[in-house]
């Protein structure tokens, strides 16, 4: 009895500490459609060999950035540039870091990859 009862709490405990699980990798796609109202990108992302539309829902003050060189005297490299969900373009790509959230994909960072 004692056994059976370590036991439901061992599985118990368990379900309750497993961690939700993310994507293994950002979803990274070309960029069909941006939706303002709906603060929505369509991206035609393809993997293993199928295409797929995928909406990304951007929550207010997520992180949209893409690389650009440096201006500055004297400095070299990329420096990281601030975007707006308006300034994406269709036909860009980009790549998405998100969680799934009420069976949506819900960008936490969005990287511009190549802006055509």
């Amino acid at each position: 009895m004692i056994v059976r009862l370590a036991l439901t709490m061992l599985l118990a405990g368990a379900v309750v500490a497993t961690p939700t699980l993310a994507d293994e990798a950002p979803i990274s796609g070309t960029v069909r459609a941006v939706d303002p109202v709906a603060n929505t990108v369509t991206l035609e992302s393809t993997a293993k060999g199928k295409t797929r539309a995928v909406v990304v829902y951007l929550t207010p003050g997520v992180k949209i950035v893409k690389f650009i060189r440096s201006t500055e005297p004297g400095q070299t490299g990329f420096v990281e540039q601030q975007l707006m969900l308006t300034d994406l373009k269709p036909g860009w790509i980009v790549s998405a870091e998100t969680r799934h959230e009420g069976g949506k994909e819900v960008a936490e960072a969005v990287k511009v990859v190549l802006d055509r």
